[in-house]
């Protein structure tokens, strides 16, 4: 089960969609990163403000485009369409902005309990496995709603231990090829913009966390078509 859970989440960068979302994760992630960057930069006495500021804030922008990422892409991920779900975020941002917030806040809370676990808490990718797969639990919870019963008797969310071990094997390998990547990169940015390569760094580290996300929605979506 774990490998054609491999299989089918490593299938789903086969997808044009997938690369595409993954530029509006970018974009949404690392705009406000950017602005605030280019703010601190430009005006030195406000720089402590901003900085503080920035802690409070941009996890925030982080949560909510990891949210928007899975949610594009949950059809796919979960095997049940070929195609993504381009408005689905922002059709429930409109709809239920209340519920969305809370939901955005529990993550929130998720992702500063997992930066207190040693080790792991400082590999970027799985947090980004943590958010993704909380996020995955709430299109699940989704379609139960609109089909009753169908998740809450087919689907069990806790894989087992190998399985489990699995993906934090994958997530910290994710972690490490994501961090070479991304200091490749954050070199060559930062010969052309100074100040942009730190924060170019941050998210594309993080990307390399949705794989395992792919894996584990593609391990929820065969229990929800009945293949489990």
């Amino acid at each position: 089960m774990f490998w054609g859970a491999v299989t089918g989440g490593l299938g789903v960068l086969t997808y044009w969609e997938t690369y595409v979302a993954g530029l509006e994760y970018l974009a949404l992630f690392m705009i406000p990163m950017t602005v605030v960057g280019i703010v601190a930069t430009k005006s030195e006495r406000a720089a402590g403000a901003i900085g503080c500021l920035s802690m409070l804030v941009l996890p925030v922008f982080q949560v909510f485009a990891i949210v928007v990422f899975v949610l594009t892409l949950s059809p796919i991920i979960l095997g049940l369409s070929h195609d993504a779900a381009w408005a689905f975020p922002w059709t429930l941002t409109r709809e239920a902005p209340g519920s969305l917030a809370k939901f955005v806040g529990l993550l929130l809370v998720a992702a500063v309990i997992l930066a207190f676990v040693p080790i792991l808490g400082r590999l970027q990718s799985l947090h980004t496995l943590l958010l993704g797969a909380l996020a995955l639990a709430l299109v699940m919870g989704i379609i139960d709603t609109t089909n009753p019963g169908i998740v809450s008797k087919r689907v069990h969310f806790w894989p087992g231990f190998w399985f489990a071990l699995g993906l934090l094997v994958i997530g910290g390998l994710m972690a490490w090829i994501g961090t070479l990547v991304a200091a490749v990169l954050a070199t060559a940015v930062e010969s052309a913009a100074e100040g942009l390569g730190q924060l170019l760094m941050f998210p594309v580290a993080a990307i390399f966390g949705f794989i395992p996300v792919f894996i584990y929605g593609t391990w929820l979506g065969a229990q929800l078509r009945g293949a489990g």
